[in-house]
């Protein structure tokens, strides 16, 4: 049988068996690597709280307060991006259209696919997930986990909505 932990819970946990989390609203799955990332953080900041967002494939937003992993969102955005071609430098005002209407992504996407331009395809994804995020980054302190082009994109559009983010 399966064990199977819900948010809020300790990142490590109690019980030193590693599983994924569970959540139900909004319904989502936090990996269990994805949940060692933010234990192994909390380590070396045990008194830090805040967002940390794991950037890769599928992107996790996780709260943290006092050690426990209070609630977290993901997103498909970086196998959409793979999927669509999306690539480079985030176009910004691809990013800041999708960011104040996201019911716009759609059109912005294929106006980036018309005009062969993955930066802005890349930068409408990005932005619409950030305003799907708002409340988890905008005021706070965020960290971001992750390398590569990908997560260079997301911290290039975070700073430009001046979010305090740290790389780590």
């Amino acid at each position: 049988m399966a064990i199977i932990e819900t948010v809020p819970a300790r990142a490590t946990p109690e019980s030193g068996v590693w599983c994924d989390l569970h959540q139900e609203r909004p319904r989502g799955l936090l990996p269990e690597a994805e949940r060692r990332r933010v234990a192994a953080y909390l380590e070396t900041a045990t008194d830090w709280g805040g967002v940390i967002l794991i950037v890769g494939d599928v992107s996790h937003w996780v709260q943290v307060s006092a050690g426990e992993i209070v609630s977290f969102q993901s997103f498909l955005t970086g196998r959409l991006a793979q999927a669509l071609g999306a690539a480079g430098v985030p176009e910004g005002a691809s990013a800041d259209a999708a960011m104040s209407q996201p019911e716009r992504l759609a059109g912005l996407l294929r106006s980036a696919e018309v005009s062969g331009e993955s930066g802005a395809a890349l930068g409408a994804l990005i932005g619409a997930e950030l305003a799907a995020t708002r409340a988890f980054w905008l005021g706070a302190d965020l960290r971001l986990m992750g390398a590569g082009a990908l997560a260079d994109a997301y911290e290039a559009v975070l700073r430009a909505q001046a979010a305090w983010v740290t790389r780590v």
